[in-house]
């Protein structure tokens, strides 16, 4: 175990590494003081600035993640952080490090260290309030980082550096083998890996960061499965008990839960359930997802996103060529795309006349973005801006973006906080970033199912 004194925080600047947007430095000042922190002088923290590392290692079941178990003398932070930093990292390199909030309720404070860089070395810092007070402890070194021997290759090509934003992709391996759910930074490097079941369309992080799910295709309703595992490899679960009948997609909510597509029978394109799953292994299907919330001759549900500020679902369906959003409790509030004759959704619904619909992402300003597979060689992303009243739908296009690829399966789309677009070509296994002028900005060439970008690998995605 590792004893050291730390500064606290007040009047002078060490340089410190953030993952920011684009729109921040990659680089940030905290200020601390080396006054009243040294030669065993005790400070407003409490008693002494005395940190401890108990445990400072790279978790063995997935080598990219950092372990870190530490203490302060003189009694319990309120809040605290560990702050990692890449070593020797080119000023063209994106991921340089991150912070990891600490649970203060864990034993020993223990801390993962996730979007490390495979066989890599890094140095960490641990910052803990008390008091008021900010105590830095001195830096770290974690041991070097190990590799994956079975990741899938990625090649990326930019095409304007300056407009990449900094974050990470989590993504599945789709269709294509080995089956597994894995991390792209803005790089281009995978940073967590794990096996998947066949076929895997979706991985996600759960709304707490705790675990990685993901879920099988399950096309024909006969090899359905959804499986965890915890962020650090050393919990996992295979065929999660009454999630068989899964198919497709699921989305993640508060208090890690996870709600997915289900089949309702035996057979091509049946009618679904929303299946709802509690960590204690409790599992309710709150509403079906057939003509009750949309007309059709067959059903094919494809894709769903939880929206927590109004505690709805967007589901989306290929076959009838339609979006709807529904409450929690099976209400259906409007109706995109579709026939409108006598739709559930009544005068809330807006025809449109695409072909074959899957990933998409409903911003809180009505922004709608939806990928458009059609039947040609190109598919599609349309951004619609949404107008909903109590009585009424209305739906404006802003965009039809037929940009160099192409998916008949699976794709998605994402609108990223500052103002690009991810598009996920399932089909010709690569994800494009775009500008705001709908400008390539980068490619990433790998195999993979749907898409979800995050800023961070820390709390809830902003796309459930």
């Amino acid at each position: 175990m590792a004893k050291t004194r730390g500064r606290k925080g007040s009047g002078l600047s060490f340089l410190l590494p953030l993952m920011a947007h684009r729109h921040l430095l990659l680089a940030a000042f905290v200020l601390v003081a080396s006054t009243g922190c040294a030669g065993g002088a005790a400070s407003e923290c409490g008693g002494g600035l005395e940190f401890t590392v108990s445990k400072n290692e790279v978790s063995p079941k997935i080598p990219t993640v950092g372990v870190v178990e530490w203490s302060l003398a003189g009694g319990t932070p309120s809040s605290a952080k560990i702050v990692y930093q890449l070593k020797n990292a080119a000023s063209s390199v994106l991921n340089q490090g991150g912070e990891a909030p600490v649970n203060l309720g864990k034993p020993d404070y223990r801390t993962l260290l996730l979007g490390l860089k495979q066989s890599k070395d890094y140095t960490f810092h641990i910052e803990a309030t008390r008091n008021g007070q900010t105590c830095v402890s001195p830096d770290h070194t974690l041991p070097t980082t190990g590799s994956f021997a079975t990741s899938p290759p990625v090649t990326v090509q930019v095409a304007q550096a300056g407009k990449r934003e900094p974050g990470f992709i989590v993504t599945s391996s789709g269709t294509f083998e080995p089956s597994s759910a894995f991390i792209i930074d803005a790089d281009g490097d995978i940073v967590w890996y794990f096996d998947a079941p066949l076929n895997p369309t979706r991985a996600q992080i759960d709304y707490e960061g705790d675990n990685m799910w993901m879920i099988s295709l399950n096309l024909d309703n006969w090899d359905g499965e959804m499986r965890y595992v915890a962020m650090d490899g050393e919990q996992a679960q295979q065929n999660v008990a009454g999630l068989e009948k899964t198919h497709h997609d699921f989305t993640v909510m508060p208090g890690g839960k996870v709600a997915a597509l289900a089949w309702r029978a035996p057979g091509i394109d049946p009618e679904s359930d929303l299946v709802i799953r509690s960590p204690d292994g409790t599992v309710t299907s709150p509403f079906p997802i057939g003509s009750n919330l949309y007309n059709s001759d067959t059903y094919h549900a494809d894709a769903i996103h939880y929206i927590p500020a109004d505690d709805s679902f967007t589901i989306a369906d290929r076959n009838p060529n339609v979006f709807v959003k529904v409450s929690a409790t099976g209400t259906v509030e409007w109706q995109l795309g579709g026939s409108c004759d006598a739709a559930p959704a009544g005068d809330k619904c807006s025809p449109q006349v695409w072909q074959v619909n899957h990933g998409h992402h409903l911003l809180e300003d009505g922004t709608f973005v939806l990928f458009n597979n059609t039947y040609t060689d190109t598919s599609h992303v349309i951004e619609l801006r949404l107008n909903a009243t109590p009585s009424s739908l209305a739906a404006t296009l802003i965009k039809d973006y037929a940009g160099n690829g192409s998916s008949t399966t699976l794709g998605d789309v994402q609108r990223l906080p500052g103002g690009n677009t991810l598009v996920t070509y399932s089909g010709d296994a690569k994800i494009v970033e775009l500008d705001s002028s709908w400008n390539e900005v980068q490619t990433f060439l790998v195999r993979v199912g749907y898409s979800n970008w995050r800023p961070t690998l820390y709390g809830p995605p902003l796309r459930m």
